[in-house]
């Protein structure tokens, strides 16, 4: 999700939560550029011979070597002298190119500009109407800051509820749409929510949310992350207990039984920023629930992790409980971690992007075919240079019985922070609905452009999809959820707002009208 040169800033989103988130500098979900006026540093040991190979055994040391064409010429500069202060912070025992010679080895190859997004826009009409509801946000002192929106079953087992997150004001709160008059609960208070889930921890049939905290609507390294639990009581109500703290901020929080003991553990995403940030196994040893006891795991060292989905039943359909994680920052990649049925996880790689300025936001799991695919999104643009870039897209990671999985390109769309597959036409098919953020304090001439905002991807019979343009220049979306809200039969839409200007709603509801 991170677009620096290497162990770059991050904010969240990407997300995809993820979106991309992802969490942000001010503005995104959980990653963000730095503000940094510190002088490039002169005193590295210099590296000499041909710099073509230097470059790219320098780069290559911590990630995949960024090719000259991520960024535009005029940016390269910066990036590199960037790249050069976090390789001093490093401690790294090697040789270091001259950085003006790295310098000129990237504006020599760059382009002047970035090349425009090629795509097509559908040549027929959508085959089904929406109809747009929003729903104001509560607090109207502060624009909302909606970093998820999850469609949930919290008082009725037939009737879909919203479950969301305001980042900015701390709040994790539901919505009934099919209330008589539909208003927002307050669920919980949480400094700076970017992920929550219903689920039964102690099963015993009542249900709580699981928030995952980052802690702090900055970047930063401290250790300002946590996961919450709303414990439901018997009056009815929900009273917070953190389960894990003193961590990096965290994106994401999933559960399942991982060690096969019936108790449900967690898998935590901490994505921290530049020095903190792990994905956690949190093994579930409470014998005595006013005193919850969770053992941490640490499984995956790397910061960045945005999403971190669970496959119950496995993804080799093994009967043990997989996850899949989507690690940002300069790994950009997405990884299974295959469990033995004891809580001890294999790595197999997924797929890697080609750069570390790739930007990926967040993953959602689907069934296809009979094998579980993955749609992964890479839009995030919250590191400077705010730029529109053509390898932003929708993708589906293919499943095809082996790793890594066959990477697909859907189709291309600036600052797409959130993708998810759904039956929108009625088709019997997976559609897809996208969502962008592209801020306006950053992207200024997003209404000059006609940026699109949402974006619905019409399955085709031959496999392919037609694009068809619900939203534009309102890019003010890391989060969207897809489901039958009204009991229709049809595919709904949810879409969360995450704004820095003034905006009286909190989501919009677009209610699938039919053909």
């Amino acid at each position: 999700m991170s677009e620096s040169l290497t162990h770059p800033p991050r904010r969240l989103w990407r997300g995809s939560l993820v979106g991309l988130l992802a969490a942000a500098a001010t503005l995104a979900v959980a990653s963000c550029s730095s503000k940094e006026e510190t002088p490039p540093p002169v005193d590295l040991p210099k590296a000499t011979g041909d710099v073509s190979v230097q470059v790219h055994e320098f780069c290559g040391k911590c990630h995949q070597y960024p090719p000259p064409e991520t960024f535009p010429r005029s940016a390269w500069r910066e990036q590199v002298e960037q790249g050069y202060r976090f390789f001093k912070e490093s401690n790294l025992a090697m040789a270091a190119p001259r950085l003006e010679d790295v310098v000129t080895y990237y504006e020599d190859r760059a382009p002047f500009e970035l090349p425009p997004a090629r795509h097509v826009r559908a040549a027929t009409p959508l085959p089904v109407r929406f109809s747009q509801i929003r729903y104001p946000a509560p607090v109207k002192t502060a624009p909302p800051a909606i970093s998820n929106v999850n469609l949930v079953h919290l008082f009725d087992e037939k009737r879909l509820d919203v479950l969301a997150c305001d980042m900015r004001h701390g709040l994790v709160m539901v919505l009934s749409p099919y209330a008589k008059v539909p208003e927002w609960k307050v669920l919980g208070k949480v400094p700076h929510p970017a992920h929550a889930e219903v689920v039964d921890l102690e099963k015993n049939g009542k249900k709580g949310i699981l928030v995952a905290n980052l802690g702090s609507f900055e970047p930063t390294d401290d250790l300002s992350g946590s996961v919450v639990w709303l414990r439901p009581t018997g009056d009815g109500k929900l009273t917070p207990i953190t389960l894990l703290k003193d961590v990096g901020r965290v994106a994401d929080v999933q559960v399942a039984d991982f060690n096969g003991d019936g108790k449900l553990d967690l898998v935590v995403a901490v994505f921290g920023w530049r020095t903190t940030g792990s994905i956690l196994y949190l093994e579930n040893q409470t014998t005595d629930w006013s005193k919850p006891k969770f053992v941490t795991h640490v499984v995956d060292e790397r910061h960045g992790a945005i999403h971190v989905p669970v496959v119950p039943k496995g993804l080799l359909k093994t009967g043990k409980a997989d996850f899949i994680g989507l690690i940002s920052q300069e790994h950009e990649t997405v990884v299974a971690y295959l469990n033995d049925g004891r809580g001890h996880f294999t790595k197999k790689t997924i797929y890697t992007a080609p750069h570390p300025a790739y930007g990926s936001s967040g993953i959602q799991l689907v069934d296809v075919d009979g094998r579980l695919d993955i749609l992964y999104s890479n839009g995030d643009i919250l590191d400077k240079p705010y730029l529109l870039k053509p390898y932003h897209r929708v993708q589906w990671l293919r499943n095809r019985g082996s790793f890594p999985f066959e990477r697909e390109i859907v189709t291309p769309m600036y600052g797409v922070h959130r993708a998810v597959a759904a039956g929108f036409t009625g088709k019997g098919k997976k559609d897809i609905v996208a969502v962008s953020f592209l801020p306006v304090e950053y992207f200024p001439d997003r209404e000059t452009l006609g940026l699109e905002a949402i974006v619905l991807l019409e399955q085709q019979a031959n496999g392919g999809f037609a694009r068809h343009v619900l939203e534009k220049v309102t890019c003010d979306h890391v989060t969207c959820a897809a489901g039958d809200i009204f009991n229709s039969g049809r595919i709904d839409l949810v879409v969360g707002q995450f704004c820095s200007t003034p905006s009286e709603h909190a989501i919009t509801v677009w209610k699938n009208e039919g053909p």
